[in-house]
């Protein structure tokens, strides 16, 4: 960072690679999107430089609200989080703005150049998913269900949990890291807590690493807990990896923070959505979908005994960016569908949106997923439950785009022309 931008002095932590993430995945993004238009140019039939022109001018309204309001929303981040989660929000914007410039101005400029030189004759693509005509409205309540039902489990399991649910950034306490010749019993380590007066201490055993336990306790015992352990396992070598703190009240803090800065973000987003679209019923199913995600993925970490933590804050932030630009991308093509097809109902506009743009929708996923996917699995404990939550919130996001906020935008539309 410090040598792209001179200005800015950060270090690349866990939150910065995820604003790193989503710039990737809106960088395909983007690029898909001026694909899929250029490839709808050549269907009709126009030359090869004109349905470049035409697929980056087409493409260029949804690339623009999309990325502005993701920046609008690491804005109000930096604004009001703290530290991880103002470098999330400078990472993200840092990436945003590179990849806005390379998909509209350097890939741009690479195809004129290639025209000219009269190196490409012809722009051959594959398509993986021929044009559909599916009813993704008729469907919604079954849809609506689901989702209340997905959400409601999550709120049951939190609050049957209690402060369980939080990890040790949140709940306040120690974190331990012990290092072992050979991989320690379970049990035995377990016992040496109880010696130690530790009942309510919490072990972790690295799969990929079974030599180390993370142990996670309420007050300071790190003292004891690494004598104890020099005593009990004479031959094991144990080694301290590290030993980090964080107070009751520190934790509490960084909680409200964090909310604060997800609910002000998700204000900044309604705003900005409701201007461009002149409706506010976009906006609002935009938000809804946004907080379905991520209530879907906070619920399926609870259930599955994943901790809260700042990553997980991160994780949830890194989704609504995620899933706003998905849904915007949906709500440019309805709009305009709206100019292009005027006796066209409000039903039929939404579901011609929807499967216009489902290709798309769909590749861009996949090829966001393939990376987190390689996260989960090759990253190692500590990224564990930060890929565990964005997988479970991209899906969620595809998901909620399709059968949440297009749905709730007819919905809502026709009550009002209804109530007209």
């Amino acid at each position: 960072l410090p040598v792209l931008f001179p200005g800015v002095s950060a270090t690349l932590t866990l939150p910065g690679i995820a604003g790193i993430a989503l710039s990737l995945g809106m960088a395909v993004d983007a690029n898909v999107l001026i694909n899929e238009r250029i490839r709808e140019e050549l269907s009709t039939g126009k030359p090869l430089r004109a349905a470049i022109a035409n697929g980056y001018n087409r493409a260029f309204t949804a690339i623009l609200d999309s990325n502005l309001t993701t920046l609008i929303a690491a804005f109000l981040l930096f604004q009001f989080g703290t530290g991880p989660i103002r470098g999330f929000a400078v990472t993200l914007t840092i990436g945003l703005l590179a990849s806005m410039f390379t998909a509209i101005v350097v890939t741009r400029t690479i195809f004129e150049i290639l025209l000219s030189l009269g190196w490409i004759k012809s722009l051959p693509m594959l398509r993986f998913i021929r044009e559909t005509k599916m009813d993704f409205i008729k469907k919604r309540r079954i849809f609506y269900a689901l989702s209340v039902i997905l959400i409601l489990c999550g709120v049951f399991s939190y609050f049957k949990k209690g402060k369980d649910v939080y990890g040790i950034d949140f709940a306040g306490g120690q974190l331990q890291e012990y290092s072992f010749k050979t991989a320690p019993s379970i049990d035995q380590v377990r016992e040496v807590l109880k010696e130690s007066g530790m009942n309510d201490a919490s072990i972790q055993q690295f799969k990929d690493n079974p030599k180390v336990i993370l142990i996670k306790t309420q007050e300071d015992n790190s003292n004891v807990l690494t004598t104890k352990f020099k005593e009990k396992f004479p031959d094991q070598d144990v080694q301290v990896l590290r030993i980090e703190h964080v107070g009751p009240i520190a934790g509490k803090h960084l909680k409200t923070k964090a909310i604060y800065a997800l609910i002000w973000s998700l204000i900044g987003i309604l705003i900005y959505v409701a201007f461009r679209f002149k409706h506010i019923n976009f906006a609002v199913a935009g938000v809804v979908a946004l907080l379905h995600d991520v209530l879907i993925a906070f619920g399926f970490l609870v259930m599955t005994s994943r901790p809260i933590d700042l990553l997980s804050v991160t994780a949830f932030l890194t989704i609504a960016g995620y899933s706003i630009n998905d849904t915007i991308v949906i709500y440019d093509r309805v709009r305009e569908n709206a100019r292009l097809n005027r006796k066209l109902s409000l039903y039929e506009l939404i579901n011609l949106s929807v499967n216009q743009t489902l290709s798309r929708t769909i590749l861009t996923s996949f090829v966001t997923l393939m990376v987190v996917f390689a996260i989960f699995f090759y990253g190692g404990e500590v990224l564990s439950n930060f890929a565990f939550t964005l997988i479970v919130g991209f899906i969620s996001g595809v998901y909620s785009t399709i059968y949440i906020a297009s749905p709730l935008v007819f919905a809502w539309g026709s009550r009002r022309k209804s109530a007209k």
